[in-house]
Formats: structure tokens, C-alpha cells, sequence
């Protein structure tokens, strides 16, 4: 039993270790990844419209002066996305899924843009919650797409 929990908690810290490299470099290649698998994690069930709003939510954080300045530092700061914070594998196993969230991630990078017109900067999913965070109380309410509500502050 020592060991397990020994090489349980060696994969743990690996693992926000690893955050932590990605986070800290932030390349063109590693800022689509990030930026993919967030779209990829967090809205794989939504339709297009609903991925590429996820993703716009990730680049209107950058933009803000409340989030850090990279798509990289913004994604797997803290749990601020229910993905990065799970023991579960972060491998994306559904591929067209995964070449759909790669996809709108590419296309969202491409148009340069630094943030968009309705800057949600947060986002429900509402079978993922029991309650309404405080924060959504407080954030003006941008629209629904499918089972996600967009903020912004």
C-alpha cells in the first residue's frame, strides 16, 4: 500500500509539474494544443458554435488584464477549467472530436484577433454544476449555446 501511494503521488507532482513546463513555454505549437484541448475538454458535446465560443472565452482571458498573458498560462491556471484539474487522462480519445476542437483552435489563432466582441470571459456548462456559481450572479450574462452560458466581468 506505501508504495502505491508513493508512485501515486510521484505521477501527481509529474504531473502539475508538467502544467507547469506548458504553462512556462508558451510556443505558436504549444499555445494550439493548449487552446485545443481546452475546446477539446471542455465543449467536445457542443456544436461548432459552441467549441469555437469556448475557445474565444480562452483568448478574451489573455486579453484581459485579470488572467495571465498566455492562451498556455490561462489554461491550466489553477482549476479555472475542470479538465486541468482531473486525474483522469487528458489524452483525447474521440477523434473527430479532437480534429474538430484542433481545427476551430487553428482558426481561432489564425484570425488574430486579441479579443471578440462579446468577451465572455466565463463560461457554465450546466450539467456541471449543481448550483449557480457566485461569480454568474455578479458577470453580465453574453448568451447560451447549447448546455454553456458565456459571461463576461
Amino acid at each position: 500500500m506505501r508504495l502505491f501511494t508513493f508512485v501515486a503521488t510521484v505521477c501527481i507532482a509529474l504531473s502539475l509539474m508538467s502544467t507547469a513546463a506548458v504553462a512556462g513555454n508558451c510556443d505558436e505549437r504549444a499555445e494550439l494544443q493548449a487552446l485545443a484541448l481546452n475546446i477539446y475538454h471542455e465543449a467536445r458535446g457542443e456544436s461548432e458554435k459552441g467549441m469555437r465560443m469556448v475557445g474565444e472565452v480562452t483568448i478574451n482571458r489573455v486579453a484581459s488584464l485579470h488572467y495571465p498573458d498566455t492562451i498556455c498560462a490561462v489554461v491550466y491556471q489553477g482549476c479555472q477549467f475542470a479538465w486541468t484539474c482531473s486525474r483522469k487522462n487528458k489524452t483525447p480519445s474521440e477523434h473527430e472530436a479532437w480534429e474538430q476542437a484542433s481545427s476551430i483552435a487553428k482558426e481561432l489563432l489564425d484570425e488574430n484577433v486579441t479579443s471578440y466582441s462579446h468577451l465572455a470571459t466565463h463560461f457554465i456548462n450546466k450539467h456541471d454544476i449543481k448550483r449557480l456559481p457566485r461569480w454568474a450572479r455578479k458577470f453580465t450574462k453574453v448568451g447560451t449555446i447549447g448546455e454553456h452560458t458565456f459571461y463576461r466581468m
